[in-house]
């Protein structure tokens, strides 16, 4: 049998992906695991530095292992969260192509929502 080794996870030479916490704590406006994971996918596909990428539809759907339908109702969702921006990409050759994503930083308002300190509320929820 051989020895475990147990010090600190070195991740330095290993591909990993960075995921906002506030997206993945968010069970008021996320409610679905498809969005969630089609947030953790567009991370996975952006760049570091623009935070941009451009997986089609279908791939995310793959990715997800769900409907391109499902794909697309939680990027409307995650844009009408403002959490990502999306942008038409078209080519003269072949016309449409996949859209453009950029990660958005989340607003402190959409935090302090998923936070329960949306000061604009009562404490029933109401505004």
């Amino acid at each position: 049998m051989s020895e475990e080794n147990y010090g600190v996870l070195d991740l330095r030479d290993k591909k990993f992906t960075q995921v906002t916490n506030i997206v993945l704590q968010d069970k008021i406006h996320l409610d679905k695991t498809a969005d969630k994971l089609v947030y953790v996918m567009l991370c996975m596909h952006a760049n570091n530095t623009t935070k941009e990428s451009y997986p089609s539809v279908k791939t995310l759907a793959k990715e997800c292992s769900c409907s391109e339908n499902t794909v697309r109702n939680a990027l409307r969702k995650l844009k009408d969260l403002r959490l990502i921006d999306i942008r038409e990409r078209k080519s003269k050759e072949s016309g449409q192509l996949s859209n453009l994503y950029v990660l958005l930083n989340p607003s402190v308002e959409y935090e302090a929502k998923v936070n329960g300190t949306d000061s604009n509320r009562d404490a029933t929820g109401s505004k």
